[in-house]
């Protein structure tokens, strides 16, 4: 096994000891059988990994230390410091096998919200703990139903509805006596708000550990779980609910572009009547974005903003790869070789023996190359002339109401100027952004990471049109070199047709390198209200004529940069 240990001694209440815990420790790996890459177990401290409940957990899994941490003063309390190793086995369940990856975790994540829209909180901790515990009850069910059945008496107030549901499944699972997890209220509560609940809780255990793959099994799960859940939407403190380990960022983007054996088991799941039709995603539903705000309904609202904004970039940065396009750069020479040979000379005593070239020697001596061998010196290749650099980019991107907020769906406007920002950075120039709508406009800095950039460029304001064409004569004028490309629907011609402002943009394109007007506009009309900027030579128009093309759309951003006329 590859543990690593904690360097700091456990601090351990009666009755456990350093030498109970490592025992118990390799007895949890071997309900497992496999080798992992975690520290053995140390004790919980708070606020280390307060709950969404409010309450301590009993043991979890820190993946960012790797660390196993269990509460042992609250095993002790509720006289279960024999149930140790059961609770250990648990923790490697979520860490090895259930979620297997957190792309799995997220996936489920989603495919969760679209079964149950109403949900506010997860439940996949309770998803995953009913496979977890399966696997691990096979040799310690007796430990967890005494962990289970300690917290029942040491807890206060009575356990929700979905709570004796699925403790009900647990003593069907294990073979326990009829309400034996349950409170001594809880069976008569049940059922009377719940007809046939006992039955169908030995049902679901029948049913959900024979299904085919995780996907089907949730769809299961939610089709009989979702009965039982309160109108408050509280499901209450749980043991070892806490600590299924949560996907991030990357992970997150991936899922929200769906996952094809998720929709097979919606399907399936409709027709075997586990969930009404209703419930299934909606065709056309699936877009990534339509599924961001399901993948972080469970964080915390000040947690969901910066999380989003990390998702979506992924997202973005996703859909640019897919469309980006070549920046016209200069031309530069290949790098030259570190050192270059030079002429062969008499290898002498004394000299280095690692400057003696055996290959010109034997061609040249034959026989006697080992006796009067050749020596040939290296000396550093001159570096090659700099290469110019890159045209710089300034790009000037719409975010009036006219398109939707690019967290919401895809804002092509948007993208476009992700493509073009990413494609000038990777070339080695750097980018600006000019955000605007209507009032105040944002400026970013040049910018040269390309992160930097795609989250600048997801600013959002909605709103009328009004483009900054005193900003853009400016900028022109100190930094005549850019590239501009101005990305906006048909307001931009309205805008422009306003007193003065024709003449400003001009004076721009004039003193840029390159202005294109990418417009998703009527090509006619467009081109006899840009007449006069037409006219300049720097000046380009690009019309954008349907704006769900997204690789039409870069090409059509490739011609202008590279100076041809769409």
């Amino acid at each position: 096994m590859s543990v690593r240990h904690a360097a700091k001694a456990l601090t351990l209440p009666a009755p456990f000891t350093a030498q109970g815990v490592e025992a118990a420790w390799q007895a949890a790996l071997k309900v497992w059988g496999h080798a992992v890459n975690l520290s053995a177990p140390q004790g919980y401290r708070k606020p280390a990994k307060p709950t969404l409940d409010g309450g301590d957990p009993l043991a979890y899994i820190d993946l960012q230390s790797r660390q196993v941490v269990v509460n042992f003063e609250n095993l002790a309390q509720m006289n279960c410091a024999g149930c140790l190793v059961a609770v250990l086995a648990h923790e490697l369940g979520h860490h090895i096998r259930f979620p297997h990856t957190l792309r799995l975790a997220a996936d489920l994540r989603l495919m969760e919200q679209k079964l149950l829209p109403f949900l506010g909180s997860s439940l996949l901790n309770l998803f995953f703990d009913l496979q977890v515990n399966e696997y691990v009850g096979r040799s310690h069910a007796p430990d967890l139903a005494a962990v289970y059945r300690a917290f029942r008496d040491t807890s206060q107030g009575d356990s929700s509805p979905l709570f004796n549901f699925y403790l009900a499944c647990y003593e069907e699972l294990w073979n326990l006596p009829a309400n034996d997890l349950l409170t001594a209220s809880a069976p008569a509560a049940m059922d009377s708000k719940f007809p046939g609940w006992r039955a169908e809780a030995r049902q679901f255990v029948q049913t959900f550990y024979d299904l085919a793959d995780d996907f089907l099994q949730l769809a299961y799960f939610a089709g009989r779980f979702a009965r039982y859940i309160s109108a408050d939407d509280k499901t209450g403190a749980m043991p070892l609910g806490s600590d299924v380990p949560q996907p991030g960022a990357d992970d997150l983007a991936q899922a929200v572009w769906g996952n094809p054996m998720a929709d097979a088991a919606m399907d399936e799941a409709v027709q075997r009547g586990w969930i009404d039709g209703g419930q299934a995603d909606p065709k056309g539903a699936s877009r990534p974005l339509g599924n961001l705000s399901r993948v972080v309904s469970g964080l915390p609202g000040n947690a969901q903003g910066p999380f989003r904004e990390a998702v979506v970039s992924k997202v973005y940065r996703r859909l640019v790869d897919q469309h980006l396009i070549v920046y016209p750069r200069l031309d530069q020479p290949e790098a030259p070789d570190a050192f270059l040979p030079t002429t062969t000379q008499d290898w002498l005593i004394g000299d280095d023996p690692r400057g003696i070239d055996w290959t010109a020697s034997v061609l040249a001596r034959g026989p006697m190359a080992g006796a009067m061998p050749l020596r040939r010196e290296l000396e550093p290749d001159a570096p090659p002339e700099p290469a110019q650099e890159a045209p710089w980019l300034e790009v000037y991107l719409d975010t009036s109401g006219s398109m939707p907020s690019p967290f919401v769906a895809v804002n092509t406007m948007t993208l476009a100027a992700q493509v073009l920002s990413a494609a000038a950075i990777r070339a080695g120039s750097r980018v600006r952004g000019i955000v605007y709508s209507a009032g105040p406009f944002l400026t970013t800095p040049w910018m040269y990471d390309e992160e930097t950039a795609r989250r600048q460029l997801l600013h959002y304001v909605g709103g009328g049109t009004d483009f900054p064409f005193d900003a853009f004569t400016t900028y022109a004028q100190e930094k005549p070199g850019a590239i501009r490309v101005i990305i906006s629907d048909s307001d931009f011609l309205h805008n422009v047709a306003q007193r003065g402002r024709m003449a400003k943009l001009v004076q721009g394109s004039e003193h840029s390198r390159l202005c294109v007007a990418l417009l998703a506009v009527e090509a006619d009309t467009a081109r006899t209200r840009l007449a006069p900027a037409l006219a300049v030579d720097s000046f380009r128009l690009v019309i954008v004529d349907d704006l769900n093309k997204f690789a039409p759309l870069a090409a059509k951003l490739a011609r202008a940069l590279f100076g041809k006329d769409a």
